[in-house]
This record gives structure tokens, C-alpha cells and sequence, in this order.
């Protein structure tokens, strides 16, 4: 894996109208790297990579960078950002109806995709999208190409955005719950493939899931997100083997295991305003606070190897 970043993200901090949604958020990917976020829903996730896309109307950047290839994105001119962003992101919804025009055929809107993109070649067009859609477990390509998107389930429209992520080639894919709609047998076969896109084409990956075995799978690295900041990041082994933070260990404690252990629940949700101006936003629901977390100001400490938390309190209660 090429170690000089592809896209670096500095004190990112985003909301709608006047409240943030995420804040302080800094992470890099290196061109072939898949970073996964994790955490419960509401904690931000996805909200970051909308930030990155910067196509989102009423999303607004508050303050940090978006450095892709040395260029602050920020910086630019809306148009300017919006054509590089094209150019450079795929994007798979957690909805994959928001993929599609419900009502326009699949083959027209998989033509005028790659057209825009400059990727369309008529002769070769119903050969590649085989291919893509094969890659996705997808049979009767040319009777699927006729159909409308109103007439698949949401399952099948999320492995036929995927197929369209594929062929677009791009330099990053963010991906919203790209499996989450899918049976274990395919979940199993698209997280193949999305690997192999990072093993052979290169392409870098941020995928947020709920699933953590699915990042155990996948990722390079893995950042644990709680209250729209980043709380933990580092490897799988670290993040999910060896994990620091007490709502990192609160996520894994709640996950059956073969071995027949009950989960253990977490009391409560996130918050849902968003990141408090001070303390740490988790304190309300951890069972080793102390009285000094509800004014600890937000940081990431090295926990060494490239792991990073925002606390590392051990104790009772998980």
C-alpha cells in the first residue's frame, strides 16, 4: 500500500443550518486503503462522507480541509469542487433507491453515467456491465437492463449500484452501508469484491457499517465514531482486538459470539445534538467516568502503532 496520502481530512467539522453534526474529525487514506467507521446510528458517519463528497445541498463545512491529491477542496470555487469530486468519487447510498431515477431504465441510466464520465464505449458497454454485474451475483444482464428501478427490491438495487461503483473506476469509493441490505451469501461475495477492488485496481475505500465482522474483513483501518467524533482509530487488530476506548469495548461487548456469551447491551443513545463544546460526550453512558470527563476537552492520544483514542480509562462495567 502506497503510504503517501490520497486524501487527508483536518478538524473537519460539518452540520445542517446552525448545528454540527460531526466536529474535529482527521483522518488520512492512502491510495488501495479501506477505512471503515463504525458506530451506532446517528454518530456522524455518514455525515462525514457526504462532507467529503460536498455534493450534499444544506450541508454546510463549519471549519478543517479536505486536502485530495495536495489541493484543499475547500479552497475551491463550489463548481470547481463539485467537477473534482465527480471525477474522483463513487458513491453508494445507504438507500440504494438514491442511487437510481426510479423510473428511467436501468441500461439509460448506466449509458448517461459513463458518458458523463467519459467511460462509455457502445461496442463494450453490455460486455463490461456483464462483467460488473457478475462481480455482483447478478444474472440476466440484458433483462435487468430493461427494467426500471421501482421494480427491484432494495437489495437488488444495492448490488446494481455497486456494479455501477465498479465500472466508473474511480480513485475512492464511499460507501453508506453498502451490504446492509443484502442476504449473508451475497454481504459475503460484495465484501469479496470490494477487497479485490483494493487488491488489484488500487481504488481507496471509506465504508461506513454498522457490521463490525464486515470491517474485521475489510478494512485497513477501522475509526469508531461516537457523537459525531472520532474516538478511536488504528487497525482492526488494535480497534477491534485490543480496543481503548470504553465505548469501543461497549460496541464489541454487545455482539453475540460463537463461543454462546451474551451480549451485553449499552444503556441509553447518543446524543442527538451532535458534539458537546466540552466534556467528553459519552460520559453520560460510561461505567468508568470520573468527575473530571465532563470537562475534558476532545483529543486523540497515541495509544502507539498508529492506534489512536480519545480516552483510554480501563475499569469495571465492560
Amino acid at each position: 500500500m502506497n503510504e503517501t496520502p490520497l486524501l487527508t481530512v483536518s478538524g473537519l467539522s460539518a452540520g445542517y443550518g446552525a448545528g454540527r453534526m460531526i466536529a474535529d474529525v482527521s483522518f488520512s487514506l492512502c491510495p488501495g486503503e479501506i477505512l471503515c467507521l463504525v458506530g451506532e446510528s446517528g454518530c456522524g458517519k455518514s455525515t462525514v462522507l457526504k462532507s467529503v463528497m460536498g455534493t450534499t445541498p444544506g450541508l454546510e463545512i463549519l471549519s478543517g480541509e479536505i486536502v485530495l491529491n495536495g489541493q484543499d477542496l475547500l479552497r475551491l470555487p463550489p463548481r470547481e469542487r463539485r467537477r473534482i469530486a465527480c471525477d474522483t468519487f463513487g458513491m453508494v447510498f445507504q438507500s440504494p433507491g438514491a442511487a437510481f431515477n426510479p423510473i428511467r431504465s436501468y441500461r439509460k441510466q448506466f449509458a448517461e453515467t459513463l458518458k458523463s464520465h467519459g467511460k462509455y464505449d457502445r461496442e463494450t458497454f453490455e460486455t463490461r456491465v456483464a462483467e460488473a454485474f457478475e462481480k455482483m451475483g447478478l444474472a440476466d444482464v440484458p433483462r435487468i437492463l430493461s427494467c426500471c428501478p421501482y421494480e427491484m427490491s432494495g437489495g437488488m438495487n444495492q448490488r446494481i449500484a455497486l456494479a455501477l461503483a465498479l465500472l466508473l473506476e474511480q480513485d475512492i469509493l464511499l460507501a453508506d452501508e453498502p451490504t446492509s441490505a443484502l442476504d449473508a451469501t451475497i454481504q459475503r461475495q460484495v465484501a469479496e469484491e470490494l477487497r479485490r477492488l483494493r487488491d488489484v485496481s488500487g481504488m481507496a475505500q471509506i465504508i461506513v457499517t454498522h457490521n463490525l465482522a464486515l470491517a474485521q474483513f475489510l478494512a485497513d483501518r477501522v475509526g469508531v465514531m461516537y457523537a459525531g467524533r472520532l474516538v478511536e482509530l488504528g487497525t482492526p487488530d488494535q480497534v477491534l482486538g485490543d480496543p481503548r476506548h470504553p465505548y469501543s469495548r461497549a460496541l464489541i461487548a454487545a455482539i453475540p459470539t460463537l463461543r454462546g456469551d451474551m451480549p451485553r447491551g449499552l444503556a441509553g443513545q447518543p446524543p442527538l445534538s451532535g458534539p458537546a463544546d466540552a466534556g467528553c460526550e459519552f460520559c453520560e453512558r460510561c461505567p468508568v467516568r470520573e468527575n473530571g470527563c465532563t470537562e475534558r476537552p476532545y483529543a486523540l492520544s497515541s495509544a502507539g502503532g498508529g492506534h489512536w483514542t480519545a480516552c483510554d480509562r480501563t475499569g469495571g462495567g465492560i
